[in-house]
Order: structure tokens, then sequence, then C-alpha cells
């Protein structure tokens, strides 16, 4: 077995950009123009792979950036945990939840398992299903509109696979689990009760094969289960990891680029490092490639989720 190099510091320092898809790039831009306050990035700031493709690249106060891609068929998993988060002061969401009652789009205010998100249970999607969070920045006095992106949760296929990949190649450090503790269990039976209102790919019915031995009547075979999850912690930003609830067709594994994906930023030896440990280990990835004013590495999870890391020219 080929001997993988280890990281022994963080080599990711934030979100640079996030890339979701969308059914009609006009209305979805005026959507986050409207409700998160995010402004025109500039031309050349789009990846370089959508540049033969619907695309627009949209920009927060904090030089983050969200870039909408246009497809026939979006990919935005809205029945998951699949989620982008986005910093904001607590004026600021309060006129976002607003601004969203106002015209009657719906706002979920689902518990969180994530101790560090107690109070950020606020929730809602974008016209395709993309859900969005806004989490509280304390340091921010914005009284409208997002700062910048906080975090993402993707789905995994396989969570250990997955957690031993951010873990190992990317240095992320486990914050905290769900489905591991009693505690877990009993709570999901109080979502299953109605009295605790979760997000979609957070909690699951599994159906028994007989009655439940000891159950009331009218009980039925359902069992409420958590689903598992992991939440990965590295510099300004975390990662959520859910256990996929149902198949979801991948690309195919020649493609390296594609969306939707997260990219995150770096130093260009900490890219150079990673691409060395895709190397060793026989991974597939592309790059670095130098893009703009940047230098990207695109690569995919073992679960199939499109990656990437950016950095500036000269960092």
């Amino acid at each position: 077995m080929t001997q993988r190099t280890s990281i022994h510091e963080p080599i990711i320092e934030g979100i640079a950009f996030a890339i979701i898809e969308v059914s009609d790039i006009e209305a979805s831009a005026g959507f986050y123009k409207k409700y998160l306050g995010l402004s025109n990035a500039p031309h050349d700031a789009l990846p370089d792979d959508l540049s033969g493709s619907r695309s627009m690249a949209l920009q927060c106060p904090s030089g983050q950036m969200l870039v909408l891609v246009e497809r026939a068929t979006p990919r935005c998993f809205p029945d998951t945990g699949v989620h982008l988060a986005y910093r904001a002061s607590a004026d600021a969401r309060d006129a976002i939840c607003q601004s969203l009652n106002g015209d009657a789009i719906p706002i979920e205010h689902y518990h969180e398992d994530r101790p560090a998100e107690l109070d950020d249970n606020c929730y809602f999607a974008d016209p395709d299903g993309n859900r969005i969070q806004i989490v509280i920045d304390a340091s921010s006095d914005r009284e409208q509109g997002v700062l910048g992106l906080d975090h993402g949760a993707i789905q995994a296929s396989d969570l250990e696979w997955a957690e031993e990949f951010y873990i190992d190649q990317l240095g992320f450090q486990v914050d905290h689990r769900v489905g591991w503790k009693t505690s877990d269990y009993i709570r999901a039976q109080v979502w299953k009760d109605g009295k605790e209102d979760m997000a979609p790919g957070t909690r699951r019915l599994d159906q028994r094969y007989r009655d439940i031995p000891g159950g009331k009547p009218g009980q039925g075979r359902a069992v409420a289960r958590p689903n598992m999850q992991v939440f990965l912690k590295m510099g300004s930003t975390a990662l959520g990891l859910y256990l996929a609830l149902s198949h979801e067709q991948e690309p195919s594994t020649d493609k390296i680029k594609g969306t939707p994906r997260i990219a995150y930023k770096t130093s260009r030896a900490a890219l150079d490092h990673m691409a060395k440990n895709l190397k060793s280990s026989q991974g597939n990835f592309l790059g670095p490639e130098d893009i703009g004013n940047g230098t990207a590495l695109y690569f995919r999870d073992p679960c199939g989720n499109f990656l990437e890391l950016w950095c500036q020219k000269d960092s």
C-alpha cells in the first residue's frame, strides 16, 4: 500500500466560493440579491469550467462568492441535509426574515443537532430548492444582507470513508457527531412524536419486518432513528457530512470538474501538498491550474462530491 503523507497543520482557511445549480439564472440571481444582499461579481471571477455555460457569479461583502450555473435539471437535494450557511448579524437576519415573510416565502426553524448552531435555526430555500441557513455573526454590525459564507453540508454514501478523507487528506477535525449516543435515539423518538421539528436528512423511520414487541396498539412497525452525521471544523469554516438516505446517481467517475461544489481557500504550498497526497494515493485530480488571479486544484471525495482548493497567486 502506498504511504500517504500526513498533514501536520490545517490547509484550509475558509470557503472561497460555492457553486450551485439553478433552473433560471435571472430568477435565482434576483432572489439572492433581494433577500441576501449579494451583488454582481467581476465577470472574470467565474471558474474556468463554467465559461461555456449559462452562469453568474455573485459576491458577498466578505469577498466570498456564490456562483450560479443554469441546468435543465438542477441537482439541489431538497429532501436531504445538503445546504449552504451564510453569516449575518442578528438584525440582518431579522430583516431577511421580515422580507421573506412579506413575500410569503416559507421559513423553517429546525432544531439543531450541532451545539454550535443551537440558536441558528433559520432555514429557507431558493426557487429551485437549494437550502439556505442563516447563522448569527456576533461581530457583524451590518443591518441588511449577509456578510459571507459560513459553512456547507453535503451527503456521503459512506460516512466512514468520507470522514477519513476529510480528516486525513484535508486536515479537518471532528466537531460533533450525531447517531453515536443513546440521547440521539431518544431525541429521534421526540421528533417522531411531533414534538421537535428537524431538518430533512437528520432523522429517519426504519420499518421493522414484524410488529414491535410490547408496542402499543396502532403503533405500527416504524422506529425513529437519528441519521448519522459528522460535523467537521477547520479555520473559519465547518462541513456537515450527512449519511445519504437514498441513492443519488453520481456523475461519471471520469468527471473531475463538476457542480455543485465548494471551493476552499488555501495557500499555494498547501495546494501543492494536497496534489502530492492525491498523486501518491492514486486519486483522480486536475491541476494545479492557473486560473485568472488564482490557482486551482480539482478533485472529488470518496462519495463523488466535487471539491476545489483555490489560492491567490503568490500566496
